[in-house]
């Protein structure tokens, strides 16, 4: 079955999506458009086109205009919608799923991504096809010199870079933009539609890339996903750095560069973010897990940036409205060169661990277990969950899965110890309240990952 989402819906194609859902999403998206002009775009997966064409029927079906970028990342396709004031955009992407999963993402105005209650609005819009049908147009992203001109021209001069491409359409415009910026570039994984890696950087090792960075001297190397949304970093050393790391040191550019200093993060974001907006008299407003919750908070309060640690994702409304790995990366190397390392850099930021665990259960006993939980515990966050603060500088985060029979558990401390020693406490207290519940099909699932922020 395929998974909905809050921006779309993805699975595997000819599988659990099929092309004719595809295709009647699309018609439904134009009438709620109301026929508008759309753009749409592809990742490199080999269902690309196949999709594609499911779009352009139904778009057009519903009357609409299409402006086709081809080959492009999910951020230009927000950028297209803003920058040529259209009604909306189609990526069709499933991120950072595995190769044969594919997918769509809603765009609508002003160039955003689209909320939960309006995706039921879409779903709910009539199947009908327009009186005319709509034309279809190439259209060249405008996204791309936008951008090189916003990360500048040898404006990381020296700096050498290692890229890992994943296959994706980073493939298609990321060296030559950072070779633009002056920088030595080294690349891997730099054939579209060939994915040697998990395409999601903050689950694969990227080993490959922690190699070429180490035998090349490299002062940092990139790892983007299928879609270029997703940046992950690896040091000058070869070490894989947690996604909170991307997030701080775009947050840090942004600060010094920024007079809105109101930034939105995902309650699993890393306290170091908080401690670094702080530093300059900033505000910190915390959302749901997910871009478009963080998205939503952004606009709620005007935020001049925002991100989610766990997916490597940095945010800043004024150039795109969703995660943009391309523009965070442009934004690394230029702090780069201006601090002189990268070690340097993160030096700067507040040292944490975090520790995540599942625990696997019937997610109908989740509502029962976290009110137990909210009982026992005064002075809770409940704005994904339940969130716990057992001492300073540190926190609990229990939620359950929308999609799997499990119970998530993340803690972040000062030590990796205390941060393994409070996921274990929690997810023993879970335990205890299913057994109250003479609940016994539950198992403890193996630990997700083990991260300090750097």
């Amino acid at each position: 079955m395929a998974i909905v989402t809050v921006s779309g819906v993805r699975g595997v194609v000819n599988h659990d999506l099929s092309v004719v859902q595809v295709s009647n999403l699309a018609l439904k998206f134009g009438n709620y458009l109301k026929g508008g002009r759309i753009a749409i775009a592809t990742d490199t997966r080999k269902t690309a086109s196949i999709l594609k064409g499911a779009v352009v029927s139904g778009l057009t079906g519903a009357g609409c205009t299409v402006f086709d970028l081809e080959y492009s990342s999910t951020p230009s396709v927000f950028k297209e919608v803003s920058v040529r004031n259209l009604d909306g955009g189609i990526m069709v992407t499933a991120s950072h799923n595995p190769p044969e999963w594919n997918g769509i993402k809603f765009v609508t105005r002003p160039g955003r991504g689209i909320f939960e209650n309006e995706l039921a609005d879409i779903q709910n819009s009539p199947s009908t096809f327009a009186p005319r049908f709509g034309q279809v147009f190439a259209s060249r992203p405008v996204y791309h010199e936008i951008l090189r001109n916003k990360a500048g021209r040898d404006s990381a001069k020296g700096v050498r870079v290692a890229l890992d491409l994943a296959g994706g359409v980073g493939c298609l415009f990321i060296p030559n933009l950072i070779s633009g910026q002056g920088c030595d570039v080294h690349t891997i994984h730099s054939t579209p539609g060939i994915f040697p890696r998990i395409i999601d950087p903050t689950v694969d090792p990227l080993t490959a890339l922690s190699d070429i960075v180490v035998d090349s001297k490299c002062d940092v190397g990139f790892a983007f996903d299928c879609d270029a949304d997703r940046l992950v970093i690896v040091d000058a050393s070869g070490k894989k750095l947690t996604g909170d790391a991307t997030l701080l040191i775009c947050l840090r550019y942004f600060l010094e560069n920024s007079r809105n200093r109101t930034v939105a993060i995902s309650v699993d974001t890393t306290l170091a973010a908080e401690d670094l907006v702080r530093e300059y008299t900033g505000k910190i407003v915390r959302s749901k897990v997910g871009e478009p919750n963080v998205v939503r908070k952004i606009i709620e309060n005007d935020c001049g940036a925002g991100g989610e640690g766990s997916s490597g994702g940095y945010i800043e409304p004024g150039f795109v409205m969703c995660r943009d790995g391309v523009y965070g990366a442009t934004t690394i190397t230029r702090m780069i060169k201006s601090e002189g390392s990268l070690k340097d850099l993160l030096s700067q930021f507040s040292v944490y661990f975090q520790d995540r665990r599942n625990v696997r259960i019937d997610r109908s006993l989740g509502p029962v277990i976290l009110k137990n939980i909210i009982n026992t515990e005064p002075g809770a966050d409940l704005t994904d969950g339940v969130k716990l603060f057992p001492e300073d500088k540190s926190w609990v985060l229990i939620r359950t899965s929308n999609t799997e029979n499990v119970i998530r558990v993340s803690a972040e401390a000062k030590t990796l110890q205390r941060a393994k020693d409070l996921v274990i406490e929690y997810s023993n207290k879970i335990s205890e309240i299913a057994g109250g519940l003479e609940h016994d099909t539950m198992s403890w699932g193996a630990n997700d990952s083990v991260d300090k922020f750097t």
